[in-house]
Formats: structure tokens, C-alpha cells, sequence
């Protein structure tokens, strides 16, 4: 019989007289193949359902089933119909078993005794087609599984391995018209986490990603198999649940929230709560007339969320759906929604604007007998434009976008409004601190982060505030952040209100030389400072783009501030 003894091609003998075997197979034995033979048809078909053939040589007189036979039978199974036959004859040379042969799905016809050199030559040719045909097929799989592959990657999210949005909006057509087809319920989530933005700014980018992986996660260990998520756009997720009428989705929704409100997030020696909220709508509930429209009022619902204090779960129109007989509420078409958004946005910052500018007269006022000095105003203003120059130059040296790099600038003009209102005293002092005044010091972020928490549009601003006492080594204050955990905004201040600070001058030393500056940037990189703007402030100044001293005329004073 032979067996299988390395990877190679395997061909099959089949013969009734064991000598004739034995001969085919001295004929025919090579390195790396495997021979396998027979004695009868039966035993030859078995042989073919456990093994793969590259070709079989078949004997065509043999007593109860001739080779003819075997032929039909294996044409009539898949597995072996395609294997190719080459008949093997002392007897049957007229032509009509010539043509029954190759009408049984011969490839050749051949006549003993055979010639060694012509059997070896033909079954070589076999052999290298088969051999053609496996890497074809092993070609053909690794192909398959890189589109798999391709495909698996274009549908899903690279972060959190939930669908992206593009392949969510296949599925929601799809899904929606199931539902209205079949007249069955589905509701949609819209999720949001909560002052995420503050999760990046205080721990970095790294830990919001691990943030968002754990709660992607939380989510689908309570979903069923049949449920849609996905990962809307950053950290804002969408849930598509078939067959869920709206009290359903509600009873899942406060769940979700629990489990998120409950769940604390720990890496590397950080640790965060992160809450979220949820907008609901549903098909039988809300009736929308399109699948975007489903999502739409799913996402009104979770505006109505956040808009209400967040750590909530809100459904499209709630208040409707309790009082039917009321009046109907006022909804504003969606595009009008957008351009209120727009302008509500405006106004925040002609907002923020206007209080800054209140804050600068608050602070100057005779009223307020801390304020500082003229000349220690002047001073203040005038390393305060400066810093807004250096923050413009790193920002565009980054590729920061404009309006970050403006919130940059606010926490920088709050920092210096708040020296100017207490007067900066400490600062000014040519005599070595006091216990007293090193713990004032000490205290000045929280005091910067404890006024900003009156106006909340300054909420980004304070995270800079709060941090920019903080060292890249770690070794700052008031949490001993380290490195990329300093958000970017606190690295970047901290870095260039010092370099304005050396090259301006102080009450208790001297103004810096310009290469004394560089000499102490230089030391505290990679310590103090983030090496990394480290390396781009000296570009700058050695481009001659950023000179380290300049003055102000009185003019240009009075126009900052």
C-alpha cells in the first residue's frame, strides 16, 4: 500500500499482480515522493478518500472491477473526479479501449511493457502541473486571507477593534430597512465619555487610548451577539440593538452607565473614574423616516444628556412621549441646530474675550490695593506679549492647530493677570522666601485652577494652569506627573515662561546672556523641561526667529493686557 512519508506529491498504483507493482514502483521511486499502491478497484477508491493524489496509474484488466470501472466511479465523487488517470494495458490495445479511456477521463493510454524512460518522463509532467496547481491553490488561500484580513481592517477601528463608522453606516441601512420591512423594533444608543478631553489633558493621549479600549470592552461584555457597536468618532460610541423596543433600551442604557460610573480605570500609577452619557431613540418610538435619522435623534438625545449635567441617560422627546396630550415641544430643524451651534460658539469666545479683558481691569484698579506697581505691571505686560510671540512661533513649529494654540495663550494672559492682581510680591522680592511665601507659591496653580472653575468656558485653560508647575522628570508639583503625562499645553508654558523669565531679568538676579540662557535650557532638558521643545525653542533661536532679549516700547506695552 506505501504511505505518506514527507510533504511531497503522492501517486497511486494500482494493479491485481504485485510484481507488476513492485517493477513500477523501482521505476518510479524518487526523492520526495510518496508511493502508494493497490492490488484491486476497491481497495484503490479507499485509498483516494483518505489520501490526495497528484495522478493514479491504473491497470485496466483486473478481475471484479476493471480500471474502467474504478474511472467511473471516481469522475462520480468530488473528491477524487478531478485526479488524472493515465490507463496502464497488455491486452486491451484496439481503439475502442483507447477511446473508452480517454472517454472515462483518461489523460493517457499506455501500453506494456512499458518503457521507463517514457513512463518517468509523462508521470513528471503530472507531477510538476500538480505541483503548479497546489501553489496556485496555496496562492489563491493567502490571497483570500489578506483580503480577510484587508477587510477586517477596513470595518474596524484601529484602536478599539469595534466597526468604524464608515462600515456602521452599511450595517444601519441594512438593520433599518430589516425593521421597517418586518415592522420590528431597533433601537439606537449614542454614547459619549464624559470631560474626556480632560482625561487626555491631565494623563496623555496614552492612557485616553486605554481608556477607551477598557470601556469598548465593558460595553461588549454586556451586549448580545446580534448588537451593532461602534466607534462613532472619538470618544463618542453608537449601538444599534434589533428586535429592542424603547423601555428595553432604557433598562440597558442605565445599566451601561452604572457599570461605567462604577468602573475605575488604573495604569501605571494613574487611576480615573470616567462616567458617561447616553442619547436613545427608537423606530416604533420615535418613527424616523431614514436610518441617518434613527442615529440623529439618538444623538439630540444625548446633546439633552450632557447639556442636563452628563452621567445620564435621556431618550429623543421624553417629555412628549410622557405627556401625549400636550402641545407638541419645539425642535429645531437640524441644520437651524447646527447654526445655533455655530454661534453659541461665537459667543463663548466673544465671552471669554470680554471677561479677560474685565479681569485686566479688575486687576489694575485702584480698588484693589494688592495690585502691582507700574513699573512691575509694565514688566508683567511686557513678558506676557512676549510669551504670546514664543507661543505663536512653537505653535506653528509643532503644526498645532490655531485654536489650541490660542487656549495656550489665554492660560498664559490668566497666569500673568493673576501675578499682576496680587501684585507679584514674592517675584519681586531681591531677599531669599520665606517658608510662608515658598508655600504660597506652592499654592498658585490651585488658586489659578480654583478661579477658572468660576467660568467654566476657561475649563481647558485650567488643566494648563493646574500642571504647569509640573516637571518632565516628575519630579514637579502638585501631582508629580511625568514626561508625556504632563499635557502638552503645561509642558509648553512652563518651558517658555521660564525661558522669558531668564532673559528678562528678576529683582534677585541679573538678566541672563543670551548664551547663559541656552546653557540652562540645555541642563534642564530632558529634567524640567520636555527635550523634545526643548530642542525646537533653541532652533528657533539659533534661525534668529526668536531673539532671547527685547524691550518694548511704552506704546506696545499698553496695547497687550
Amino acid at each position: 500500500m506505501g504511505k505518506a512519508n514527507n510533504s511531497g506529491p503522492s501517486i497511486l498504483l494500482v494493479d491485481d499482480r504485485k510484481e507488476n507493482l513492485l517493477a513500477l514502483e523501482a521505476i518510479l521511486d524518487a526523492p520526495g515522493l510518496n508511493i502508494f499502491t493497490a492490488t484491486s478497484g476497491n481497495e484503490a477508491l479507499g485509498l483516494m478518500l483518505e489520501h490526495e493524489f497528484a495522478i493514479v496509474l491504473l491497470d485496466v484488466q483486473m478481475p471484479e472491477m476493471d480500471g474502467f470501472e474504478v474511472a467511473d466511479l471516481m469522475r462520480q465523487n468530488e473528491r477524487t473526479r478531478f485526479i488524472p488517470i493515465i490507463f496502464v494495458t497488455a491486452i486491451n490495445k484496439e481503439e475502442r479501449y483507447i477511446s473508452k479511456g480517454y472517454e472515462t477521463g483518461g489523460v493517457d493510454y499506455l501500453f506494456k511493457p512499458l518503457d521507463p524512460a517514457v513512463l518517468k518522463s509523462k508521470i513528471n509532467t503530472f507531477l510538476e502541473l500538480y505541483r503548479h496547481k497546489k501553489e496556485l491553490e496555496k496562492s489563491k488561500q493567502q490571497i483570500e486571507k489578506q483580503n480577510e484580513r484587508l477587510k477586517e481592517i477596513s470595518i474596524r477601528d484601529g484602536l478599539t477593534g469595534l466597526y468604524n463608522h464608515r462600515y456602521f453606516q452599511e450595517i444601519l441601512n441594512r438593520e433599518f430597512a430589516l425593521a421597517r420591512r418586518n415592522q420590528s423594533d431597533i433601537a439606537c444608543f449614542m454614547i459619549d465619555l464624559d470631560y474626556f478631553k480632560d482625561v487626555n489633558d491631565t494623563f496623555g493621549h496614552a492612557f485616553g487610548d486605554f481608556v477607551l479600549q477598557s470601556f469598548s470592552a465593558l460595553i461588549r461584555g454586556i451586549i448580545r451577539k446580534t448588537d451593532v457597536l461602534a466607534r462613532y468618532g472619538g470618544e463618542e460610541f453608537v449601538l444599534l440593538l434589533p428586535h429592542t423596543g424603547i423601555e428595553g433600551a432604557r433598562i440597558l442604557a442605565e445599566k451601561f452607565r452604572q457599570k461605567a460610573e462604577e468602573n475605575i480605570y488604573k495604569r501605571n500609577g494613574h487611576s480615573r473614574k470616567v462616567t458617561s452619557s447616553i442619547g436613545i431613540s427608537s423606530f416604533f418610538t420615535h418613527s424616523p423616516s431614514s436610518a441617518s435619522e434613527l442615529v440623529d435623534y439618538a444623538d439630540k438625545a444625548l446633546y439633552r444628556a450632557k447639556a442636563g449635567g452628563r452621567n445620564q441617560v435621556k431618550i429623543y422627546r421624553e417629555e412628549e412621549l410622557v405627556k401625549r396630550d400636550s402641545s407638541s415641544g419645539f425642535e429645531l430643524p437640524h441644520d437651524d441646530f447646527i447654526g445655533l451651534k455655530e454661534r453659541f460658539k461665537k459667543i463663548v469666545e466673544t465671552s471669554r474675550d470680554a471677561i479677560l479683558a474685565s479681569l485686566s481691569n479688575l486687576a489694575q484698579h485702584p480698588i484693589n490695593s494688592k495690585s502691582a506697581g507700574a513699573e512691575t505691571t509694565k514688566k508683567i505686560r511686557e513678558n506676557n506679549l512676549r510669551t504670546m510671540e514664543i507661543l505663536d512661533l512653537m505653535g506653528e513649529r509643532l503644526g498645532l492647530p490655531f485654536p489650541l494654540v490660542q487656549t495656550f495663550k489665554r492660560a498664559a494672559l490668566i497666569h500673568d493677570l493673576f501675578k499682576i492682581y496680587l501684585g507679584d510680591e514674592t517675584a519681586q522680592k531681591d531677599t531669599p522666601l520665606t517658608k510662608q511665601e515658598k508655600l504660597d507659591i506652592y499654592d498658585y496653580p490651585y488658586m489659578l485652577e480654583e478661579l477658572t472653575r468660576i467660568f467654566d468656558i476657561f475649563s481647558d485653560e485650567r488643566t494648563i494652569l493646574r500642571y504647569h508647575h509640573e516637571n518632565y522628570d516628575g519630579s514637579g508639583y502638585p501631582e508629580s506627573l511625568k514626561g508625556d503625562e504632563v499635557p502638552i499645553g503645561a509642558r509648553l508654558f512652563a518651558l517658555v515662561d521660564a525661558f522669558v523669565a531668564m532673559s528678562s531679568g528678576r529683582p534677585y538676579r541679573p538678566t541672563l546672556t543670551a548664551q547663559e540662557v541656552i546653557t540652562e535650557l540645555e541642563k534642564q532638558s530632558g529634567h524640567q523641561f520636555d527635550p523634545m521643545l526643548v530642542k525646537l525653542l533653541l532652533e528657533l533661536v539659533n534661525e534668529k526667529k526668536l531673539p532671547v532679549n527685547f524691550t518694548l516700547t511704552d506704546q506696545q506695552v499698553n496695547t497687550i493686557l
